[in-house]
């Protein structure tokens, strides 16, 4: 099975670990017994790093610039990655990350630089010769400066493969713009603040979440006339949801100690799609073994550093399998 990734937005993550006494306005001192680590970070390539984890390859395409986006390629050759990244003048963004003693984990993202006309149509052009192979096209995250928001909808409806099946994680305009759309995405896979906004009110645990992707899905069954899209949705510590054909299933996240936490929604999508599409044996490979153990690889992934990645062992040995 032939899979692209594409991160139009990457960057390089920087953890670092703090007392649960930040006080804004302040000098704060990251503690010395818990190494602060720099990795690469973005949605698409987040996948394509976990799927080779897994065995299974992918070619991962973007955006990279300047020292940052040098460091950010060196960390996809660390993994044997297959890319095609474009380069662009301006560089590669770099976020912060903050996770304290409680585990409470604070995000400071960089918007990252203008992506130029001639920038976009040079990576429109690899996409589009891509996707006359592709089997699964991943694409998420933010969209960058220069880009228009319906640039996933965009590149959807550049493909001539009809057998392309394409999961999608992003949020706001983007996500609107490819669920209203002539071409369907396959999964989308919102978080909770992501469903939240999709749907335009806040939900409560108790049933509300499986009557906002019953109302997701039967939405794209009316655009599209057909069974709809697949609807995963990641509820943090709370665990994840599926919403298909086979009905609507919950797991919920055994208790760890987060040390890293980006990049568990990318390990939960990678470790389901792994499963559903046979490309990994696990269980009876339906949907709900998928949950499982997409549940387990995002546990195992938040006890993790940065955005490293939990082993086949760890993910094995979590608590949920």
């Amino acid at each position: 099975m032939k899979i692209a990734t594409l991160t139009l937005n990457p960057a390089l993550d920087r953890t670092m670990y703090f007392g649960d006494n930040i006080k804004i306005g302040a000098l704060n001192r990251a503690k010395t017994d818990r190494e602060s680590v720099t990795t690469i970070g973005g949605k698409g390539t987040n996948v394509s790093c976990m799927f080779k984890i897994l065995g299974i390859e992918s070619t991962a395409y973007g955006y990279i610039g300047g020292t940052n986006g040098d460091a950010f390629a060196q960390g996809l050759r660390d993994y044997n990655i297959t890319t095609d990244f474009t380069r662009t003048l301006c560089d590669t963004r770099m976020n912060i990350k903050i996770i304290t003693d409680s585990g409470i984990a604070t995000e400071f993202n960089e918007a990252g630089g203008v992506i130029s006309e001639s920038e976009k149509t040079d990576l429109l052009k690899k996409i589009e010769n891509e996707m006359y192979n592709a089997d699964l096209f991943f694409m998420g995250g933010s969209v960058p400066l220069g880009i228009e928001k319906s640039i996933y909808k965009d590149i959807i409806n550049l493909s001539r493969n009809k057998n392309t099946r394409f999961i999608i994680d992003c949020d706001g305009e983007a996500l609107k713009y490819c669920m209203n759309n002539e071409k369907k995405p396959f999964i989308i896979k919102p978080n909770q603040f992501e469903l939240e906004q999709y749907c335009g009110k806040n939900f409560n645990l108790d049933g509300d979440f499986d009557n906002a992707l019953k109302q997701v899905k039967e939405e794209s069954q009316k655009i599209y006339n057909d069974t709809g899209v697949i609807v995963l949705c990641t509820l943090g510590e709370y665990g994840g949801l599926y919403c298909g054909e086979e009905g609507i299933f919950y797991r919920k996240s055994p208790k760890v100690k987060v040390r890293g936490f980006s990049g568990a929604g990318d390990t939960f999508l990678t470790a389901f799609c792994s499963v559903y599409f046979n490309l990994y044996d696990y269980g009876d490979n339906r949907a709900e073994s998928a949950l499982d153990f997409a549940i387990a690889a995002s546990s195992a992934k938040v006890t993790k550093r940065g955005t490293e990645f939990p082993t086949v062992e760890e993910i094995m040995s979590a608590e949920i399998l």
